[in-house]
């Protein structure tokens, strides 16, 4: 079977980044659970060296495909094109006129960006079915295809877009999962939440395969008790850590309104530290300011997956307070790494972490009190508290990347067969 993964998204999705991670390790999975597994990557135009690890794991089963370049003039005019079509459909009193030039836009559209979509269309009719890593791909394809929606969280938390963006993408997500052959999500809440209850999507085109722990961490081991390279020289106490992207759902604020109960009921000099791919905003900033944390905050954007083994390993406690979550990836990187964690207590992390059993801590993710609490019961047990979460990692650990890919694969020659029923039928029609 040969499997398209689309990685272009106007950018390549990094492995060492949200989705990409779970692209590099379900890939890199794939080619070691089944021998005859071919994986394709779509990386985007001048990326193809961003995949390079994911390559280089792949058993020489692993190939990638550069995008096709599109010029920049016609780039633009694609880009005002698209605005201006989405300008159309807002109201206005003369609904025949933007009809009229919602239809011409569309054909101009389509005409500049045929050169493109020919080279396109070679790369994926070279595989049986593609896999969308991520729903928010405005793409036709001629080949099966298997969506895996992580969440819909900004259904949830709106602010993050402008409502007319948001709109769009809605439309566009509506699109994507309505053709896909099957849908595949990682949680049990977000097949109830997101993709039967919000998407209505049919319960026999969707899909639950639970995720594992990435493994391409710990390759390098980090001496212990030594500062992580990444790390600046005002990050010289202990340090609470949380990898993730500046986003409201995210709840960092949670995390600096207990340092700052911290700092002011315990002599400890404690100390946060964030990565991840997003500014920090400005308003939480002002919040850092005005509490007076400015020197114990650390807000270091990405780093290098040994850099971040480095800080996982060394850090006191890693924090994860997220409101809406499918699972979470940094939990289980903590626990590879022998780090304590804690976490909101929300459906999806208590399904995720449920073999822990009553080693994981949860807490209040709207409550700064019961997190203070919770890290002040790591301070005065750490090392059972370690003891005991690895004890209760061990059986999350043996849901391997290969099994997790073998779980995908089954996945996919269902979709192979979907997918030619429904072309069988399709001739079948034609042909009456």
């Amino acid at each position: 079977m040969r499997i398209g993964i689309w990685c272009d998204y106007g950018f390549t999705l990094e492995p060492r980044d949200g989705i990409g991670v779970f692209v590099d390790n379900l890939a890199r999975g794939m080619v070691r659970a089944d021998p005859d597994c071919q994986i394709v990557l779509m990386a985007h135009h001048g990326q193809k060296a961003v995949l390079s690890s994911t390559l280089a794991g792949g058993l020489n089963r692993i190939s990638v495909v550069d995008g096709p370049l599109v010029p920049f003039f016609r780039r633009q005019l694609l880009s005002i094109l698209k605005k201006f079509r989405r300008r159309l459909r807002q109201p206005t009193s003369d609904r025949h006129l933007a009809f009229w030039l919602d239809q011409w836009a569309n054909r101009t559209s389509r005409r500049l960006d045929a050169p493109t979509q020919a080279a396109i269309a070679s790369v994926i009719n070279s595989c049986d079915l593609w896999l969308l890593p991520y729903v928010g791909l405005d793409q036709q394809f001629t080949k099966p295809t298997v969506v895996a929606i992580h969440d819909l969280v900004c259904y949830h938390f709106p602010e993050m877009m402008r409502p007319v963006k948001l709109a769009a993408f809605k439309a566009l997500v509506n699109r994507v999962s309505g053709q896909a052959t099957l849908a595949v999500c990682m949680s049990e809440f977000i097949r109830d939440n997101d993709l039967l209850g919000t998407l209505n999507l049919p319960a026999d085109r969707v899909r639950v395969l639970t995720s594992s722990v990435p493994d391409d961490l710990g390759l390098e081991v980090a001496a212990r008790n030594q500062r992580p390279r990444a790390l600046p020289e005002s990050i010289s106490g202990p340090y609470l850590f949380y990898p993730a992207g500046f986003r409201s759902y995210k709840n960092h604020r949670l995390l600096i309104e207990a340092l700052h109960q911290l700092k002011q009921r315990s002599s400890t000099s404690w100390k946060l530290v964030f990565t991840g791919i997003a500014s920090c905003p400005r308003e939480l900033k002002h919040t850092i300011k005005q509490l007076g944390l400015t020197d114990d905050v650390a807000i270091l954007r990405k780093v290098s997956r040994v850099e971040l083994t480095e800080i996982y390993q060394n850090a006191f406690a890693t924090i994860v307070p997220s409101l809406y979550e499918q699972g979470s990836f940094p939990a289980l990187e903590a626990l590879h790494c022998k780090c304590p964690v804690a976490v909101s207590d929300i459906l999806s992390l208590r399904q995720q972490l449920k073999t822990m059993g009553d080693s994981m801590l949860y807490f209040d993710p709207h409550s700064a009190e019961a997190l203070v609490s919770t890290i002040e019961k790591i301070e005065r047990d750490r090392d059972s508290i370690i003891e005991s979460q690895s004890l209760g990692f061990l059986s999350l650990q043996t849901h391997t990347w290969e099994k997790s890919a073998k779980g995908w694969l089954q996945v996919f020659r269902e979709a192979l067969l979907l997918g030619n029923r429904i072309e069988d039928h399709a001739r079948s029609v034609n042909a009456a």
